[in-house]
């Protein structure tokens, strides 16, 4: 089988592979040749890529080319694949919060217990288009819980007191301090 007849061989990509092959004097032998094309093939759009990342890295193969990492402090971008997968999970996860909204005692520390929970899932998720809007909704909730509950135990409680300062800064501790 001619090399020319492989579906969707970039038979330009494919010329400077076997030009670098002998280049270096490991030129592909005849049985290995149309695997090789095959091979090549395979990888799409991406073949001169491929190519050209092989001879860069003076490798006698072809091999899928690395993802980069993103720089340290920016985020992986996701596929679609994944960023549908995680509003499904996100969806669920906060069908069972409402379950738990509907379960706790009304008091204002018990709401603002599940508030914080709410918070963090919200935090570890704002990669999701409305999750800023969320948490501006849940601050609005959160502040009014906060006017009706008792100052010295939302002082008292680490994870509260963690929720005001994240939300509120010092300004909201101060403010609860004044009232405690």
């Amino acid at each position: 089988m001619s090399i020319e007849n492989i579906t969707g061989l970039d038979l330009a990509a494919w010329e400077r592979w076997v030009a670098y092959r002998k280049a270096i004097k490991k030129p592909l032998k005849d049985v290995s040749m149309h695997a090789a094309a095959l091979k090549l093939a395979k990888y799409g759009n991406d073949q001169a890529e491929v190519v050209d990342n092989s001879i860069s890295n003076q490798w006698q193969g072809l091999f899928d080319l690395k993802k980069s990492k993103p720089a340290p402090g920016e985020k992986p971008e996701k596929t679609d694949k994944q960023k549908a997968a995680d509003a499904v999970a996100f969806e669920a996860a906060n069908n069972r919060s409402a379950k738990g909204w509907e379960s706790v005692e009304r008091d204002p520390i018990g709401m603002l217990k599940l508030c914080e929970a709410l918070l963090a899932r919200y935090v570890v998720q704002l990669d999701q288009p409305d999750t800023a809007e969320r948490i501006d909704w849940l601050s609005g909730r959160i502040a009014d819980f906060l006017r009706e509950a008792d100052a010295k135990k939302v002082l008292g409680e680490p994870h509260l007191r963690a929720m005001v300062l994240q939300l509120y800064g010092e300004r909201g501790i101060k403010r609860l301090q004044s009232r405690a």
